[in-house]
């Protein structure tokens, strides 16, 4: 194998070919790890695959991550003559609520927002129906639409302030109107500046401008594009716009439109499989993906838009597409590296504090190794700088960019990732006590637990989706353990210390 210059393939392929001695030459192509669920219609979701959700999938599914879903309610529950659509059996929801009615029990009684709520979590690879964007996270059912698909300003900012102020970490608003409104605009202010991500439809009215909520600094407005990844012929568009994604253009036929599982608008006691078209429809992949990104750990809302934004596949007219159109899977590689940092960062600082400390118990400095760093590195935040070397073919390279407890996807899959044994103390309790015997290997080890230690830390101070699936929010949990990797370092290190007199 030889690396050549990529201006002079060509010519190089040419030379070998015409050698004897040579039986083949080719490039040497970089394989990927191709995630296909096995929902029976998933291959009829182009829109999912328009911005490469199963190939983010590789690295997370959103876990931990609570997106509100401000809508007609959804079919998430038996409650009633309420009932649960099949393919949202074995998906994750927080406590909702009916605005309308002031009751504990986000229904829906349209099915606008269960195909919205399925496009960001439908249940996949669950050998049913179709698949969702980001299906390890939390859908919180907010009702302020009626059956008729209507609802007021008051409902609507009373959801959004509700949502913020119960841990949802994602907005999804597919509704809106063209009168702006000082109470709703506040109400996206507040949740904002809790933390939340605020995703809009753009409208429908094939105007240049989009409608409110959308409209509003504090939200994210997005456009709808159809399967040739041009703007759909209804989307509104205009410099408020930040991003596209797939809303469906019908005029390819039923299969031109967005497919997920909801209830039949001509007969609300039965579901089924509908395709629709609609900014309605292309927010809530924007949240999806959003859910993905603060999955692996990106907190605040402008960082998360930020990270969507320049991942994004470009377009020339900004005015029509924003940052360009979607790309999950980019925004997934973005959001590691952005996470690499701030682990390293703070595995730096709790390394500084492990060396110190025990040095200060046996009264003389200690002098960490080379070999310490690298561990340290290995536990907290891996070689997450490798895509944007261009490094991504080598081999694990995408395990071997990640902290050590995300390497549980690797080891037990994605849909378990989270693992308790992986995001503790353990693995690094049990290789000292295997290896502790000579002063090299506590160097190895005492930086790899404090390694470990920073990744869990960095889990519970940023309230990583990633450290919460198994776990729960957690957040005790994931801070003791972080704590007894710190102390084990130190152990380790004091032992060092002591020998060393």
């Amino acid at each position: 194998m030889a690396r050549v210059d990529p201006g002079r393939v060509t010519e190089v392929l040419e030379a070998l070919r015409g050698d004897p001695r040579v039986e083949q030459a080719e490039p040497n192509h970089v394989y990927h790890a191709l995630y296909e669920p096995n929902d029976p219609r998933f291959k009829e979701q182009w829109h999912l695959q328009k911005i490469r959700a199963s190939d983010a999938w590789d690295v997370t599914i959103g876990k931990g991550v609570t997106v509100a879903v401000i809508d007609t309610g959804v079919a998430y529950e038996k409650h009633r003559d309420f009932f649960q659509v099949e393919d949202l059996a074995g998906c994750s929801f927080a406590k909702g609520f009916n605005f309308l009615t002031s009751d504990p029990h986000g229904n829906d009684d349209h099915g606008h927002g269960t195909h919205v709520a399925g496009t960001i979590a439908q249940a996949t690879n669950n050998k049913i129906g179709v698949a969702g964007v980001a299906y390890g996270c939390t859908i919180m059912p907010l009702k302020v639409l009626s059956s008729q698909g209507s609802g007021t300003v008051a409902h609507i900012a009373q959801a959004i302030r509700y949502a913020a102020d119960n841990n949802a970490k994602v907005i999804n608003m597919s509704l809106g109107g063209p009168f702006p409104s000082r109470v709703m605009e506040q109400a996206c202010t507040y949740a904002k500046s809790k933390g939340v991500l605020i995703v809009c439809a753009a409208g429908n009215e094939r105007r240049d401008r989009v409608s409110y909520p959308a409209a509003y600094e504090a939200c994210v407005a997005v456009s709808a594009t159809g399967p040739t990844d041009e703007l759909a012929f209804y989307s509104n568009y205009g410099d408020k716009v930040a991003i596209a994604a797939p809303g469906g253009d019908k005029r390819f036929g039923e299969a031109g439109g967005v497919l997920q599982n909801s209830i039949n608008p001509a007969d609300r006691t039965q579901q089924g499989y509908f395709s629709w078209q609609g900014t309605s429809m292309a927010a809530p992949h924007v949240a999806g993906a959003a859910a993905l990104v603060m999955s692996l750990g990106v907190a605040k809302p402008d960082k998360v838009l930020q990270i969507l934004q320049s991942s994004a596949r470009k377009k020339d007219d900004k005015r029509r597409f924003g940052a360009g159109i979607l790309d999950c899977y980019a925004a997934v590689k973005k959001a590691k590296s952005a996470c690499g940092w701030w682990r390293l960062a703070l595995a730096l600082v709790m390394a500084f504090l492990a060396v110190r400390w025990a040095g200060s118990s046996v009264r003389r400095p200690l002098w960490p190794s080379a070999g310490f760093f690298v561990c340290l590195v290995i536990g907290s935040s891996g070689l997450f700088f490798l895509p944007q070397l261009g490094l991504s073919w080598l081999p694990l390279s995408d395990t071997l960019s990640t902290g050590f407890p995300q390497w549980d996807v690797a080891c037990l899959g994605v849909e378990r990732h989270a693992s308790p044994v992986f995001y503790s103390v353990a693995i690094p309790l049990v290789l000292a006590i295997l290896f502790m015997g000579s002063a090299w290997r506590r160097q190895l080890l005492a930086g790899f637990s404090v390694g470990v230690g920073a990744h869990l830390a960095h889990a519970a101070l940023f309230a990583l989706g990633d450290a919460q699936g198994s776990l729960g929010q957690n957040v005790i949990w994931l801070l003791a353990n972080s704590a007894l990797c710190l102390l084990l370092g130190r152990v380790l290190l004091k032992s060092l210390a002591r020998d060393a007199r």
